[in-house]
């Protein structure tokens, strides 16, 4: 859903650029303050951190609610940009080579037909085209030290199922990138904390960014109806890291952005490899796809969803300029705030819609079937409970209809938003406890008046 919106938003923002200046006046400033301000207060949001950078230095950088420059979010999937530039960068040094089939490195990489995992390579891992699924990376264990990924991936791989290599088809996963993780501390011999500090964090001087899985985060919190106030307690896996656990500040983000910019632009205010800055913002055949990045044109892109922060990134290089949201809680207007950041810098109108208040009023919904429910869980008492089926066609349809609506309800829905229900769960439990809740009252609410109406026919 999130992706969808993204997509529209830039595709509008593409087809105006040359009525673009790359001025950064009082004005746009202000613009930019009103809308973040009134986003904040729609959503509640205890922080959001907001910069913008242009060549040069960053331009704005401000903290709305409770934070402070120098404050650490999780950037979520916005790690997999890090992972893919150090992939890079380990090319650069002769470490790797990222047309190297992935087996080269983790030989226990195997399919269930092993003549097309030996052609995976780590180009595939980078651009998502090595043909595991999505599902697959949506495993999250956290805190779980005593699970290891390499036994988990050596298991589940080899239930992948492909004919040939056509079927190496794009499929959005963590596991590629968990399984970067694993390759470049495997090539390089060290851990992959040590290797984000030595090849990137270090050299563009980046204090608050880190691989740790003790970070010193700003607080966190989950919604319960409209309002952040379940503090998240937070706990990681070293395994997750290259795919979704990195942490970093607003400001340090800012100058990581300036940075690849810059060499994209093959400025002198980067020290970073232009060709392999060129290659990171190249999409694939396959998606808009490239490494670690989503291109759609001259626009450049990712967002990151933990279970307590969330996160956007843009790099526009025809106006010189990059802009990072990072907000302390799930289910945040970081994409709606980036968008109409956008919007602003392009001197283009933003069509502002949101589905915060549907997913917000699901406890609502639950409370309101647990009445109907209890309505006819009365009627069938003051009957004397009874269980009796119908010798007619037409009710025992309907009973069956209604219960597999309920089933599908529960498995389909999340699906719509590119989750699985115990995903739905990890990341917005209020919302992923409230379908539950919703096909449960449904379901029995259909059968005790198929019951009750059974009974007196």
């Amino acid at each position: 859903m999130r992706t969808l919106f993204v997509l529209k938003a830039l595709f509008i923002f593409t087809s105006i650029f040359s009525q673009v200046t790359s001025e950064f006046s009082k004005d746009i400033e202000n613009d930019i303050t009103n809308f973040i301000e009134s986003k904040k207060q729609f959503y509640n949001s205890p922080n959001i951190a907001v910069a913008i950078t242009d060549e040069n230095n960053t331009i704005y950088l401000k903290h709305f609610g409770n934070g402070k420059k120098g404050d650490r979010y999780l950037i979520g999937s916005m790690s997999k940009s890090f992972t893919a530039l150090l992939t890079l960068i380990l090319e650069e040094k002769g470490v790797l080579n990222i047309n190297d089939p992935v087996h080269k490195f983790l030989k226990w990489f195997t399919y269930k037909n092993k003549k097309i995992s030996d052609q995976v390579t780590i180009k595939d891992l980078l651009q998502h085209t090595s043909g595991i699924s999505t599902e697959i990376g949506n495993t999250f264990l956290e805190s779980n030290s005593d699970f290891d990924y390499t036994q988990y991936y050596t298991e589940t791989l080899k239930k992948i199922d492909l004919i040939d290599s056509s079927e190496l088809r794009y499929k959005y996963s963590n596991a590629n990138y968990r399984l970067l993780g694993l390759i470049i501390e495997n090539a390089t011999g060290k851990s992959y904390k040590e290797c984000l500090e030595t090849y990137i964090t270090k050299p563009l001087n980046l204090d608050d960014t880190s691989a740790s899985i003790t970070p010193k985060l700003i607080d966190s919190y989950q919604y319960f109806l409209y309002y952040p106030s379940i503090k998240f307690n937070k706990s990681f896996h070293r395994q997750e890291i290259p795919s979704g656990l990195i942490s970093s500040s607003a400001n340090d983000m800012s100058n990581y952005l300036r940075n690849l910019m810059n060499s994209y632009n093959n400025n002198t205010n980067s020290t970073l490899n232009s060709n392999s800055i060129k290659q990171l913002f190249t999409a694939n055949e396959k998606s808009n796809y490239g490494f670690g990045w989503r291109i759609v044109n001259d626009i450049f892109y990712h967002y990151g969803t933990n279970k307590s922060f969330e996160s956007s990134m843009y790099i526009l290089p025809s106006i010189n300029k990059a802009i990072v949201v990072l907000i302390n809680s799930n289910q945040a207007p970081d994409a709606e705030i980036i968008d109409g950041i956008a919007s602003i810098l392009l001197n283009q109108k933003f069509k502002n819609k949101s589905s915060f208040k549907y997913y917000r009023n699901l406890p609502f919904i639950v409370f309101v079937l647990a009445l109907v429910f209890l309505i006819q869980f009365m009627k069938w008492k003051r009957l004397k409970f009874p269980i009796q089926f119908s010798k007619k066609i037409l009710p025992n349809l309907l009973l069956i209809l209604g219960l597999i609506i309920c089933i599908t309800f529960i498995n389909i829905f999340p699906k719509l938003n590119g989750v699985d229900l115990k995903t739905a769960i990890q990341f917005d439990p209020a919302s992923g406890y409230s379908l539950i809740l919703i096909s449960l009252f449904l379901s029995l609410t259909f059968l005790l008046n198929y019951f009750s109406t059974t009974a007196k026919t």
